[in-house]
């Protein structure tokens, strides 16, 4: 596995910001590029690169396809003002995404003549929820969305009314997560209802969806032992 730790200055959030590129080969020309919020906890909660090297077990042929960008938003309270649509960064940190991050990133990959043919945001709880903003500020660019335990609000529900997008959605979600309190705004989020709520606005939609319930809380180990199935669909669908 290579891994390559790189740093961004954005000028939309005026401040560097640290990201992680995972890949297994050096000769990628029909990529699957999947951009990961949380990313550092990706890597030491997540288990993503256990995740990554066993889907490659399981079909070598991945190598040369697979493109993981893990962007690192900070501490607890810079991720909350970026990833929360309450946060004094939520919007810098979208255009930050879509208007600086991404072109460049992918100006990288067309210089290394790489075709994207699969293009994702993964995201847990809040970062879940940046992803859905991400995807809804540009819906014609992404394929895929996978959304574990998404921590979202009324109005990411409602902003997604204007939309009409064409993704893979995979929406994963505890039974028990609306009992969850932000250690942040002291407020529960009431990720259960609203993931419900998600699911039947995308239900509306030209989407193809795979929504599961299960019997579990809002934790870094559900999300782990989830994400096989997350990748399994971005790499299938």
């Amino acid at each position: 596995m290579n891994k390559i730790d790189q740093i961004f200055y954005s000028t939309k959030l005026n401040k560097s910001i640290k990201y992680t590129v995972l890949t297994a080969s050096e000769n990628i020309k029909d990529a699957y590029v999947l951009y990961v919020q949380d990313g550092m906890d990706y890597i030491e909660l997540g288990g993503i690169e256990i995740a990554i090297k066993d889907l490659i077990k399981m079909n070598p042929q991945l190598t040369n396809h697979l493109v993981f960008v893990l962007i690192h938003p900070g501490s607890s309270i810079e991720r909350w003002e970026s990833f929360s649509r309450k946060g004094n960064s939520f919007i810098n940190y979208i255009h930050f995404m879509n208007d600086e991050f991404i072109p460049k990133f992918e100006k990288t990959i067309e210089n290394l003549h790489m075709k994207i043919s699969k293009r994702g945001l993964l995201g847990d709880s809040l970062a879940g929820n940046i992803c859905l903003n991400i995807a809804m500020e540009k819906p014609e660019i992404w394929t895929h969305l996978l959304l574990q335990s998404a921590a979202i609000s009324v109005d990411d529900i409602l902003q997604l009314e204007k939309v009409q997008p064409k993704w893979n959605v995979y929406q994963t979600v505890g039974l028990h997560e609306d009992d969850f309190i932000s250690s942040i705004s002291n407020e529960k989020l009431y990720i259960l209802t609203r993931n419900r709520q998600l699911y039947e606005s995308l239900s509306l939609k030209d989407v193809n969806l795979q929504y599961k319930e299960v019997e579990e809380h809002h934790l870094w180990r559900v999300w782990e032992e989830d994400l096989p199935n997350a990748l399994r669909f971005f790499i299938e669908t």
